[in-house]
C-alpha cells in the first residue's frame, strides 16, 4: 500500500496546486471529462478526496472559514493518496483519469462556490467528514511526554541530514524544551528526578517502537499540538 500512495501522491501534488485559490472561480477554457466510476462510493470518495484538497489549501492559506474544519494536513492527505490508490489499483482507472475527474470535481466546486466560497467549503466537506473519520480515524492528541518523544524523534531525523541545519537546531529547541517540561510535570507529579528522567526516557522508547511498527507512525498524532504545548512561557524570558 505504501509504495500505491507513493504512486498517486504525484497526482495529489497536482490537484493540491490547482486549488491554490480553490473556492473563487478562475477561467476555465477546458476541463476533461470524468471518466465514469462505476463504484458510487468510490465516486463519493473521489468528491470527497477533492473537497478535503481544497479544504487544506485553504487552511495553509489561513482561511478562517476552512480552520473550523478538522485539519486536512496529515489525515486529508492520506485520504486523498488512500482513494486515489484505490482508483488505479480497484477500479480500473488511469492515474490520468483520476487526475481529470479530481480536476473536474474541483472546478465545479469553483462554479458553485464563486458566490459564497466560505458557505461551499463547509456544504462539500461536512458530508464527507464521516468517510474520512472511518477511513483515517481522527489524530490523537499526544501528551506532554509523547510530544518531547515526537520532537525528538524529529530531531534526530533531521539531524541525521546535516546536524548543523537551522531545522535541526530549532527542533532540538524544541525537544529539550519539552523535555524539560514533561520531566518537570512528573516530579510535580511525585516522582523523583531520576523517576522523573526514566518516564520521559520510556515515553520516548515507546514513541520510538510505534514510529517504526504502527501504519503512519507519529503522524497518527496532532503534532500541531505539540508546538503549543513548546510556546514559551508567558511568565518566563524564553
Amino acid at each position: 500500500m505504501l509504495a500505491a500512495m507513493l504512486r498517486i501522491l504525484p497526482a495529489a501534488a497536482l490537484i493540491l496546486a490547482l486549488v491554490t485559490s480553490p473556492l473563487v472561480a478562475a477561467p476555465v477554457t477546458s476541463v476533461a471529462t470524468a471518466t465514469a466510476v462505476p463504484d458510487a462510493a468510490l465516486r463519493a470518495d473521489l468528491h470527497c478526496a477533492a473537497a478535503f484538497a481544497i479544504a487544506a489549501s485553504e487552511q495553509a492559506r489561513g482561511s478562517g472559514a476552512a480552520l473550523a474544519l478538522p485539519p486536512m494536513a496529515v489525515r486529508g492527505k492520506r485520504f486523498f493518496a488512500d482513494v486515489g490508490a484505490r482508483a488505479v489499483e480497484q477500479g480500473g482507472m488511469t492515474q490520468a483519469a483520476v487526475r481529470d475527474l479530481l480536476v473536474a470535481e474541483v472546478t465545479e466546486m469553483q462554479r458553485r462556490g464563486a458566490a459564497d466560497p466560505d458557505r461551499e467549503l463547509a456544504a462539500e466537506v461536512k458530508p464527507c467528514l464521516a468517510r474520512l473519520d472511518a477511513a483515517v480515524p481522527p489524530l490523537q492528541t499526544p501528551d506532554l511526554a509523547q510530544c518531547a518523544a515526537i520532537l525528538t524523534l524529529a530531531w534526530e531525523e533531521e539531524r541525521a541530514k546535516g546536524p548543523d541545519g537551522p531545522a535541526a537546531r530549532d527542533l532540538q529547541t524544541l525537544a529539550q524544551v519539552l523535555s524539560t517540561r514533561a520531566r518537570e510535570g512528573f516530579i510535580a507529579a511525585g516522582k523523583s528526578g531520576d523517576g522523573a528522567d526514566a518516564a520521559v526516557e520510556a515515553a520516548r522508547d515507546a514513541m520510538r517502537a510505534e514510529a517504526a511498527s504502527r501504519p503512519g507512525g507519529v503522524d497518527n498524532y496532532d503534532i500541531a499540538h505539540c508546538y503549543d504545548l513548546a510556546a514559551p512561557d508567558t511568565k518566563s524570558h524564553y
